[in-house]
């Protein structure tokens, strides 16, 4: 029977595709580390890794064990925390992912929780919207704050909308657009703007919108960060579109101006609906959904949060 040992060992090598890395995140000698790789490897009958002097791969049966070892490493955590939580007080690991739109208000909930809650953990990760579904879904991340409502039919995720909140344009104080206060979508065509990669729910909103007003727009500069889509419109490279929040929160002077008709996202809180929450991810999730920052809608989706 493989054990959570050998599932650790193998998650490591898997991760960092490469023996000498793997076995300095796990505090072990690097030949021990190959032994026990190869020892899994006979004991399953299977190659896992393709191995040259330049790289490591995993073979196809190696990926299929990728996401067998992350959903029974996660669980096992997940026992762990829970009975940590019963044990005495509200403690353990939540590994939270963030959506780059919420970040000022999400600093300010866990500025309050981790006061409430100082023997819970948070691991964060800023992810797009994509990356985070496949967090939850691989288990890799407990709870994520999505930047759209899971599409419809998805039973495998509880979530709960926090609000929704107006995509402004943002450019800069002497370009175009700038002494106005509102515009018409199709008044972008042909004009620069900074857009966001695939994967990007507030990117797929933008071009959603600008599809059905059939909008032509020049994809100037690509950025993941708000802040930096906020500072190329800032010089008047490119405008670019985001949520009001993000444009208005301190920052080089810029003017936002609102879009007609007007484009919105919907923060979402998520998790697994297939795992049973800790103490702590419930603390969580019902400390975030009655905080002030988010106003919440009293929107549940396919299996309501706890």
């Amino acid at each position: 029977m493989i054990s959570s040992r050998q599932l650790e060992y193998f998650q490591a090598v898997a991760r960092e595709l490469h023996f000498t890395r793997a076995a300095a995140a796990l505090r072990i000698a690097q030949p021990a580390l190959s032994q026990q790789i190869r020892k899994l490897e006979r004991q399953l009958g299977l190659v896992l890794f393709e191995r040259n002097n330049h790289r490591v791969e995993l073979t196809p049966a190696g990926t299929a064990l990728l996401e067998h070892a992350e959903r029974i490493l996660s669980d096992l955590t997940a026992v762990e925390e829970d009975m940590l939580g019963w044990a005495g007080g509200v403690r353990g690991r939540i590994r939270l992912g963030a959506a780059r739109g919420l970040m000022l208000q999400l600093a300010r909930v866990l500025a309050g929780f981790c006061r409430t809650y100082p023997a819970v953990e948070i691991e964060l990760s800023e992810l797009n919207t994509q990356e985070m579904i496949a967090g939850l879904h691989m288990g890799r991340l407990d709870i994520a704050t999505l930047a759209e409502v899971p599409a419809v039919g998805e039973r495998s995720l509880s979530w709960h909308r926090l609000g929704e909140e107006p995509l402004v344009l943002v450019t800069g104080p002497d370009a175009a657009f700038a002494g106005r206060t509102s515009i018409a979508i199709a008044e972008l065509d042909g004009h620069d703007l900074v857009v966001y990669p695939t994967g990007s729910a507030v990117g797929a909103i933008i071009t959603a919108t600008l599809a059905t007003a059939e909008v032509w727009v020049r994809a100037r500069f690509e950025s993941r960060d708000y802040t930096t889509a906020r500072a190329l419109a800032s010089v008047g490279l490119a405008a670019a579109i985001m949520p009001a929040s993000v444009a208005e929160a301190a920052g080089p002077p810029i003017a936002i101006v609102r879009l007609e008709p007007e484009p919105v996202w919907t923060p979402t809180l998520a998790r697994s609906a297939t795992r049973r929450p800790t103490p702590a991810q419930t603390a969580f999730t019902t400390y975030l959904v009655g905080h002030p920052e988010f106003t919440d809608t009293g929107s549940i989706g396919d299996i309501s949060i706890d």
